[in-house]
């Protein structure tokens, strides 16, 4: 219970970091210099009361982190290439070396819009250290090669800013598969499970002399059946057939459900783009050709590149250079919108551009469409465990 004497008086609720409500009206804050949480029983106290309770310190941890709680995303969300912001908050002079559309699209600390980035690929075995010929032992080393301060980051291929697409999904895909035991298998298996494999697994081999002598049988009737019938008629059935025909049996099949795999995480995201002048015209271009040339391998070797330790010179011609890498991030203002959904760094799998996303071939005098869709297709170059969406919210 709270009384006034929790309350801080040497605090400020108008000097601290405002982080939320509940619906209950108690206020959340952070305070950067003690690093600890406060709160108020409402907007119109001054003086807020330290977070004391456990419960809702472990809470405030995990919705709110901060200080050493805060996973550092410095290096793993690319910076905004803007010049600078004026008091207002709005980007001063333009986009810096950034390419946008429309090309006065307002980028301050509450417009939500999507940044692209590209980068070099970096091949997931190259120079990679590891010990016992274990690799990717932790999910910190399955990911480094998943964010952006692991690549190099190609000057030649401008950031792109689009406004928010009006579909944006996120979808995960586990594979389970149904999965079909003899009853001598499942025994094995039980055994196994057990894990004393001994007396159980003789125990089990004599079992199936016994039940061989019995199943064995029919098994080898069945057999001469169906050998029959191939030869003789050329009718193609199966054992199966012949126990549902005779004796209106079927094999048990112990069908059990095991998990396989987690699928690469895919999406699209469509851009329609309608350009209001000559300065639009020319930046829906450049994104077209920035994303088509991202998507495309390249003929010429990069700077460098080296296979087995050859050098260019000798693979020129043998070999081709892979396609850039993208990182997409849903922005508001300067920072990553934590709402939406995150990506590891992701290949292009498809650019699809329509002219006429209306049925309608039209163009302004210069022979530019008065309207233009992009769509891009994604897919994350690494898989996102549980542990992503708890420690880096993805």
């Amino acid at each position: 219970m709270v009384t006034k004497n929790d309350q801080v008086k040497n605090i400020q609720v108008k000097d601290l970091e405002y982080l939320g409500s509940h619906w209950s009206g108690t206020q959340w804050y952070w305070d950067s210099k003690s690093q600890e949480y406060y709160y108020t029983y409402g907007q119109y106290e001054l003086n807020p009361y330290k977070v004391t309770n456990e419960s809702d310190l472990q809470n405030l941890k995990k919705k709110y982190p901060r200080g050493e709680d805060v996973f550092d995303d410095s290096d793993y969300t690319p910076k905004l290439e803007i010049k600078s912001y004026n008091d207002m908050g709005v980007a001063v002079d333009g986009t810096g070396s950034s390419l946008r559309f429309p090309h006065d699209m307002l980028i301050d600390e509450g417009e939500d819009f999507v940044m692209f980035d590209f980068y070099d690929y970096r091949p997931p075995f190259k120079e990679r250290q590891y010990n016992d010929e274990v690799l990717n032992e932790t999910l910190s080393q399955y990911n480094a090669s998943g964010y952006a301060n692991e690549y190099f980051k190609d000057k030649a291929y401008k950031q792109i800013l689009l406004y928010m697409p009006q579909d944006v999904q996120d979808t995960f895909a586990a594979k389970w598969e149904g999965k079909k035991f003899g009853a001598l298998t499942t025994g094995a298996l039980a055994a196994a499970g057990q894990g004393t494999m001994g007396r159980k697994l003789e125990k089990l081999v004599k079992n199936a002399g016994d039940a061989i002598g019995g199943r064995g049988t029919a098994e080898a009737a069945a057999k001469i059946v169906t050998g029959l019938a191939s030869k003789i008629s050329g009718d193609e059935i199966t054992a199966g057939d012949v126990f549902g025909g005779i004796s209106g049996v079927a094999r048990n099949p112990n069908v059990e459900v095991l998990f396989q795999k987690m699928e690469l995480r895919t999406f699209d995201l469509t851009f329609k783009m309608a350009p209001y002048d000559e300065t639009d015209v020319e930046n829906m271009n450049g994104i077209i050709k920035i994303f088509k040339k991202a998507m495309l391998p390249q003929y010429k070797l990069g700077e460098g590149t080296k296979v087995f330790g050859m050098e260019n010179d000798a693979l020129e011609g043998g070999f081709i250079q892979v396609p850039k890498v993208c990182a997409v991030n849903f922005m508001r203002g300067s920072s990553r919108n934590i709402y939406l959904p995150r990506y590891k760094m992701c290949a292009i799998t498809d650019v699809n551009v329509n002219y006429t996303p209306d049925n309608v071939y039209a163009t302004f005098s210069g022979s530019s469409p008065v309207a233009t869709e992009i769509k891009i297709s994604f897919m994350e170059t690494k898989l996102v465990f549980s542990e992503d969406i708890e420690e880096r919210g993805f």
